[in-house]
């Protein structure tokens, strides 16, 4: 597979200004476009705010020139694996897929509401590879100095959301709605957003390294991973 182009400032011209200044400013101009990336993440995950946090460690890949992801977790309590999960993005559709103990499966779900939220998630982890910012594959609107619209299309299906960026160009925010698991096979479209609290620079590009995941609720925020 042929990487994609190389990330000039004639490619990020035209791009809103806050996104111009992240690509900069996370060192990515200069660089190939990557056509697959893998990032390895520990964390913290719960199904309510009432239930107990379980640890997590997983390996997440994406395919960069279309949307498509696979992240294996491997869930945790006291060090011991206590369930595998499987969340993945293929051709337009989203799965997931939750098995306890090697026993029996909790989570099989797919569907429309899933294969938007998971290009939602595809979406929203362009961050750990923002090149692909540049690459026309994602299209933007301004909105004002320090968050634009980015918006994309797979399969017939597109979601956009506000991409929220600091004064030295480092994303601290990712906004939009998307499907949450109610249960019982019932999805309601609900604000989501995951806030970001620490950058590294890895494989030479400054990155979140660090943040949450959080469903804006009528009773309050539900904040149901951490993630690093």
């Amino acid at each position: 597979m042929q990487t994609m182009p190389v990330v000039t400032e004639e490619l990020i011209d035209s791009l809103p200004n806050p996104v111009q200044n992240s690509l900069r400013a996370s060192g990515v101009v200069g660089t190939e476009i990557p056509n697959r990336v893998a990032v390895r993440q520990r964390g913290r995950i719960r199904t309510s705010a009432e239930s107990k946090w379980l640890r997590f460690k997983a390996r997440e890949t994406y395919e960069v020139e279309h949307p498509e992801f696979e992240w294996k977790a491997a869930l945790k309590i006291g060090g011991v694996t206590v369930g595998r999960a499987i969340d993945s993005l293929r051709d337009g559709r989203g799965r997931m897929d939750v098995k306890l103990l090697g026993l029996m499966n909790v989570v099989e779900a797919s569907g429309s509401e899933l294969d938007q939220g998971s290009l939602m998630r595809w979406l929203n982890e362009t961050m750990w590879f923002p090149a692909v910012w540049a690459s026309g594959l994602i299209k933007w609107r301004p909105r004002d100095e320090h968050s634009a619209t980015g918006s994309v299309r797979s399969h017939g299906l597109e979601v956009a959301a506000e991409f929220c960026f600091d004064d030295e160009g480092r994303l601290v925010d990712f906004r939009a709605d998307r499907y949450r698991d109610i249960g019982g096979g019932d999805f309601k479209m609900s604000p989501w957003s995951t806030p970001l609290d620490e950058h590294r620079v890895m494989a030479g590009v400054r990155v979140p390294a660090s943040g949450a995941g959080v469903w804006h609720l009528a009773d309050g925020d539900f904040e149901y991973i951490q993630i690093h």
